[in-house]
């Protein structure tokens, strides 16, 4: 039943559209679940390009390799890695702003 939900025409175009939308979404503001949206979204982009692989760069086996199309899942797994980083500096970096507190409340 997967299988052919994933071999439908319309899924390659979608994959790419919400993989490109959603790494423009964390690049601009950057936040957790958008990252692992995207992660998500490049692991099923590698399950679905067959289609569309263009040259093999690397053969792992005799049926397995790294294509071109797999370019496209390690860039969005480098936006994945940027944008967790710059959660884990805005996080930091605001937490020194307010002077170590965690909390709203003023300090005594």
């Amino acid at each position: 039943m997967l299988q052919t939900l994933l071999d439908a025409p319309v899924v390659i175009p979608v994959t790419l559209l919400a993989l490109g939308v959603c790494a423009l979404g964390a690049l601009w503001r950057p936040r957790v679940d958008s990252a692992v949206v995207l992660g998500l979204l490049a692991a099923i982009w590698t399950r679905v390009n067959q289609p569309v692989e263009g040259r093999v760069l690397y053969s792992w086996t005799r049926d397995r390799g790294f294509t071109e199309a797999d370019l496209i899942s390690v860039a969005a797994l480098l936006v994945v890695g940027v944008t967790l980083v710059r959660c884990a500096w805005r996080g930091v970096h605001s937490l020194a702003h307010r002077g170590g507190r965690t909390g709203g409340l003023p300090a005594r």
